[in-house]
């Protein structure tokens, strides 16, 4: 009898299936990275921060402001509460399957932002340590800037993404503010960057501003001006939303 047959084959193969997944859930439990809801790789209310309109968020950050003129930098969402737990997870917590989750968040970000961008851009990633890259298993930086970058060319910008900084000895994670500057100051250009474009930076978040100012200083140029920059999520209240006055110079709008 074949189509019995084949009813207990599938039916064998299904509880198989449950088995093998109920054992990776017992060895690998799956959560929500943002609230700790199990079962879910992500629960709807923590993944609806990241589609909230970007907003500017580079008043909050005291070494950019320090550093000389405005920098516009928008963010997602702020880095607090469940936002806060998912991006430890990623970055820290070995949740690769976010990559592509964050890539998708930042990419609407560069869209929402898009006509206040100049045509013709560079988008570099902030650098990242090699053993931070190696521990993670990813250039988290990177990733994000090819997302802007991506989004950017489908809009009809003339957009590239760049790995061209690199960043001396030190660790960032965990220092103190005054540390944070001291090492981002050894943010050095290691790579080039489109011929005549405009220069938009991309981080995962924003804290004091340290890091992004030392990239600005380390590639803004007459011909490479550094209009500004994006990260997921940021560590202070934004002075201003998306829907308010946004001047970017060379920009579309």
């Amino acid at each position: 009898m074949p189509f019995a047959s084949d009813s207990l084959a599938a039916l064998v193969g299904r509880v198989a299936a449950t088995a093998a997944r109920d054992l990776a859930r017992l060895v690998v439990p799956v959560e929500c990275p943002g609230c700790g809801l199990v079962d879910v790789r992500w629960c709807e209310d923590c993944a609806a921060l990241w589609w909230e309109e970007p907003m500017r968020c580079e008043s909050g950050a005291p070494r950019l402001q320090r550093a000389g003129a405005t920098l516009p930098v928008w963010s997602v969402t702020p880095l607090v509460s469940s936002a806060h737990g998912m991006v430890a997870a990623w970055k820290d917590g070995g949740r690769r399957d976010l990559d592509a989750f964050f890539a998708q968040a930042i990419a609407r970000e560069a869209q929402a932002v898009a006509d206040a961008l100049p045509e013709r851009l560079t988008v570099v990633a902030a650098p990242a340590r090699r053993s931070s890259t190696r521990a993670r298993g990813a250039d988290l930086p990177l990733l994000l800037a090819e997302a802007v970058a991506a989004r950017l060319r489908a809009l009809g910008h003339d957009a590239r993404a760049a790995s061209a900084l690199r960043i001396g000895a030190g660790q960032s994670r965990g220092a103190s503010a005054r540390g944070r500057w001291s090492q981002a100051a050894s943010v050095e250009r290691a790579g080039e960057v489109l011929r005549a474009s405009a220069v938009l930076l991309v981080d995962d978040v924003l804290t004091t501003g340290a890091t992004l100012a030392a990239c600005r200083a380390a590639l803004q140029t007459p011909l490479h001006p550094v209009v500004g920059a994006m990260v997921l999520a940021h560590a202070s209240t934004p002075a201003r939303t998306l829907t308010q006055e946004v001047a970017v110079p060379g920009g579309r709008g």
